[in-house]
Formats: C-alpha cells, sequence, structure tokens
C-alpha cells in the first residue's frame, strides 16, 4: 500500500490556546473526503469544516478523491483548519460491484489501523463514517478507554445486500450483517441520517436506543441562489422543461429504471428535455445504452462546486430517485440542497419512506411509489401542475424555515461534541 501524504494545515485563527485546550480532538474516519464533488465526500468536507470552528483540531483519514468513478486520483488538496492523512493512490477497483466493495474494505481497514496506532492518542472524539465498516470492526479494540466514538451512519449495507436471492449473497448479507452489528455496537453513541435508518438499525441489530440520535443531512451549498451564473447556459433550452438527475448513480438509484422513465417521459412530452449528471460506471453504461438507442437524453459530467448554484437554477424539476426496497437504508443527501434553492422534486421511493413523508410535509414537490415508466410518467403531471402555481423565488422563501429547522449543520457538530 502507499505512503500517506500528510497535509497539515494551519490551526483557526482567532482561537486562544487555553480555550483550545478544553476542545476536544476529533478523529473523522472516512475514505470519501475533498475534494470529491458529491456524496458521502462532499457531506464529509462541510462537516469537517464545521468542526474545524467549534472543536480544537481536525485530523482525517481519508482516500485520495476515488468516488464516482472509482478511479483514484493523486491529491494534496487542504481543508483549512483540518490535517488531512491520505493513502490509497494505487490501488485499483474492479468493475464488479460486490469486488470493488470489498477492495475498498480490504486496503481502508489496513490503512486505519496501521496509521491510528500512531496517534490513538491524540484523539479525543473518534467519528467513523459507515459505510465502509470493516476498519471500524479491526480498529475498535485499539481504542482509549478515555476517548468517545461517535459513529455517523450513512447507508445501511444491510438492506441493500439483504436483497440478495443467490447463496453468494446471502453469505455476504450474513458477513456484512455481523460486521454493522459488531460496528455499531462498539460505538459510544450512533447518529443516523433519518427515522427510518434509526429504527431498522435498533431493530435489526439490538441496539439500545438511548445512545441513537438523528440528524438529517444538511445543506451543502456555499449559497442558495436562484440565479447564479452563465457557465452551463449552452447546456439547456429555455424553451423547454428542464428535467435533470445530478449526483452520483449507483445501485440504490436503479438507473435503469431512471433510463426508462426519462425515455418514456420524452417520448410523452415534448416540451420536456431530461439531463443526467453524473460519473462511474453506472452512468458510462446507460450513456452507451442511450447513444446506441439514439436518445435524446443529455448526459453531462459532474459540475464543479462553483457551478451548482446554477445547475440548481437553471433545473425546473429534479429527480431523487431510490430503488425498490431500499429507503430504510439511507436518505438522499441532496434533498436540503434542492431544498434550499427552491427547486421542485420528483421523489421515486418506497411507499410511506421518509424521503416521500420529508417532501409532502414540507410542499416541495411529488413522490412517486411505483417504478411502470408509464405510470411514473402520468405521477410527473402531478408536479408540472405545482411549477405554474408558485414560482421559484416564492418557494424558496417558503421553505427556508423548513430547512433551517429540520437540515442543519450545526445539529450534527452539536451532537458529536457533546461526547467530549
Amino acid at each position: 500500500m502507499p505512503s500517506p501524504e500528510i497535509m497539515n494545515n494551519k490551526e483557526i485563527d482567532g482561537s486562544k490556546a487555553t480555550n483550545e485546550a478544553r476542545r476536544p480532538s476529533v478523529l473523522m474516519l472516512s475514505p470519501f473526503f475533498h475534494p470529491e464533488k458529491i456524496s458521502t465526500g462532499k457531506y464529509n468536507t462541510f462537516l469537517a469544516r464545521q468542526l474545524a470552528r467549534d472543536a480544537g483540531s481536525v485530523r482525517v483519514l481519508a482516500s485520495h478523491p476515488l468516488y464516482p468513478d472509482w478511479q483514484p486520483l493523486k491529491s494534496d488538496a487542504g481543508l483549512a483548519g483540518v490535517t488531512i492523512m491520505r493513502g490509497g493512490a494505487r490501488v485499483r477497483y474492479p468493475q464488479a460491484p460486490l469486488l470493488r466493495r470489498a477492495v475498498l474494505e480490504l486496503w481502508y481497514g489496513w490503512f486505519v489501523c496501521s496509521r491510528y496506532i500512531r496517534i490513538r492518542r491524540s484523539a479525543d472524539i473518534i467519528v467513523p463514517v459507515f459505510p465502509p465498516s470493516l476498519f471500524f470492526f479491526l480498529m475498535s479494540p485499539l481504542l482509549p478507554s478515555a476517548s468517545r466514538s461517535v459513529g455517523l451512519v450513512h447507508d445501511l449495507q444491510g438492506v441493500y445486500a439483504g436483497h440478495s436471492t443467490k447463496l453468494g449473497g446471502r453469505l455476504v448479507h450474513k458477513l456484512i450483517h455481523f460486521i454493522e452489528k459488531r460496528c455499531f455496537s462498539a460505538c459510544d453513541s450512533l447518529i443516523f441520517l433519518s427515522k427510518t435508518m434509526q429504527e431498522r438499525a435498533v431493530s435489526e441489530y439490538d441496539l439500545n436506543r438511548s445512545r441513537c440520535a438523528v440528524c438529517y443531512p444538511f445543506v451543502a451549498l456555499d449559497h442558495a441562489t436562484v440565479d447564479s451564473g452563465s457557465a452551463l447556459k449552452d447546456l439547456f433550452d429555455a424553451d423547454k422543461i428542464s428535467v435533470v438527475y445530478s449526483g452520483a448513480l449507483g445501485d440504490k438509484q436503479n438507473p435503469d429504471g431512471l433510463y426508462a422513465f426519462f425515455q418514456a417521459l420524452l417520448a410523452r412530452q415534448r416540451d420536456v428535455e431530461c439531463h443526467v449528471f453524473s460519473a462511474g460506471p453506472h452512468y458510462e453504461r446507460i450513456r452507451t445504452l442511450a447513444d446506441t438507442a439514439g436518445s435524446a437524453i443529455r448526459f453531462h459530467a459532474l459540475v464543479d462546486g462553483k457551478h451548482l448554484d446554477e445547475l440548481y437554477a437553471r433545473s425546473d424539476i429534479q429527480i431523487i430517485p431510490q430503488a425498490s426496497g431500499t429507503s430504510e437504508g439511507s436518505l438522499p443527501s441532496k434533498l436540503p440542497n434542492l431544498m434550499a434553492a427552491g427547486v421542485p422534486v420528483f421523489v421515486i421511493s418506497d411507499f410511506g419512506s421518509e424521503l416521500a413523508s420529508l417532501v409532502k410535509q414540507a410542499r416541495a414537490g411529488h413522490a412517486a411509489f411505483v417504478w411502470d415508466a408509464a405510470k411514473l410518467v402520468d405521477e410527473f403531471e402531478h408536479l408540472r401542475s405545482l411549477l405554474k402555481k408558485e414560482p421559484r423565488e416564492a418557494r424558496r422563501k417558503r421553505l427556508r424555515h423548513f430547512v433551517e429547522t429540520h437540515f442543519s449543520v450545526q445539529n450534527v457538530v452539536d451532537e458529536i461534541l457533546r461526547h467530549r
């Protein structure tokens, strides 16, 4: 394995030495981190940035940027107030999702344990971000009694693995279930990104509910505006309704179902254009499929963070898909961003999902509970009618209070630091 590159950034200005001594040091553990543009990496970056303001010090053990392409790019990108130790620049990931996950679990587990032994006495609060999980299974026996561990659960991998009917899949599910249970039980406390995730984990892993908390994903935008720049202008037709999917495209988003829906939507509604902003194996596969079929779906690379406000401003509707049977496993972190920007959302999820409930409660869009393409087009009409009733700016202002009360990064920081 490669030696890590250590980037030591300056401490936050303005902190007095006496105050620093009282503020805890935090160690965050996740391969996904800055400068990744989406998903867990982006979430972790915003969280670390906020922790750096409130904690004595923040250190992260991370991979070189790898997601969503699963091709590590050597990086020395730093983050103010955060010390980053990186590894995995030479790791090569297989195409098969199961093997890819196994490679990630194994090398990152080795990396964390080998580095943690050297710094174990310097962290007051340890924040393992799940998944992956094997690293904490291996390192938990090394934790000093004086340190506190606060697990941050982004996905319940046992929920996704549990859908396999093959013998190999069932064995993998049992292994994941065993490791997740041991990891969650070893944490002093756990933070889940949704109530349904917490309930599923408490029930399935026999966890102590008093040690669990729920903090919804937070807004991860530097600005939430309705008009920001012209870098993406040529990608959109101003005379059509722009329907957009942007972000990670993996199994839990049901990429084939999303492709079928977009195809059906374009066939029936001529005043609509469909865009996909993503990267990675599923994205490349679907794009090739669309090219072969002569599809009018437009495919684009992920936008830089500085253009995200503009992307949202040019999106008339954004799609948030969840594969059937997976809604208890995660809550999409893009939801707060889209609400903050006032973008109407079309959710495809399980009946009764927390995602659908939040959208309905906030009146932020429409939720459908089927994956039949023709029925989804019918459901889509409900959302189109909403566009005519409420201008973007009015929607954004109306949703501001809901966003501020439900999706705050400070809630997560406070929950972590109360365990000092």
